[in-house]
């Protein structure tokens, strides 16, 4: 009876490590919006936004200018009582968990970030024409070869 109440919790465990709070999408080379919403306690707090699994997870942005990256910026709006983060010129490897959290006390939401592969544009196809003209004969001149005559 202990061995299965053992397993339940550490499937709820995992299940509960895996869940996303919110997912987004976004296309390969365009720019993709994460809204991260706190609660009204949090409007003077520093603000985080992190890479990869809780616990596990890097500070990329920070709310104070702390810390940034080249194309990640973040903007609290502490009316909506939330802060975007905003990823430009999304990259294949962009994908992955994300989280955010305000101040160290907050809660941390989960973001699931799929970036889809832009379509390929096709190439435009070179097409190279020439005028093929038939050949006609404009010379005037003729061989005469029944009156020439040799002189003696």
């Amino acid at each position: 009876m202990k061995f299965p109440l053992t397993v339940c919790v550490f499937l709820l465990t995992v299940i509960r490590s895996l869940s996303v709070d919110i997912t987004v999408r976004g296309t390969e080379g365009e720019s993709v919006i994460i809204k991260c919403p706190y609660p009204g306690g949090y409007v003077d707090s520093v603000k985080y936004f992190y890479k990869g699994v809780y616990r596990e997870s890097v500070i990329i942005l920070q709310s104070d200018g702390g810390r940034s990256k080249d194309r990640f910026s973040l903007e609290d709006d502490r009316q909506t009582r939330s802060f975007t983060v905003t990823i430009s010129d999304l990259k294949m490897e962009d994908a992955g968990i994300y989280g955010c959290r305000a101040g160290w006390g907050g809660d941390y939401k989960q973001i699931q970030l799929i970036v889809i592969r832009a379509p390929q544009r096709p190439r435009p196809v070179q097409i190279s024409t020439s005028t093929i003209r038939p050949y006609t004969n404009t010379s005037t001149e003729h061989i005469d070869t029944e009156h020439s005559s040799t002189g003696t």
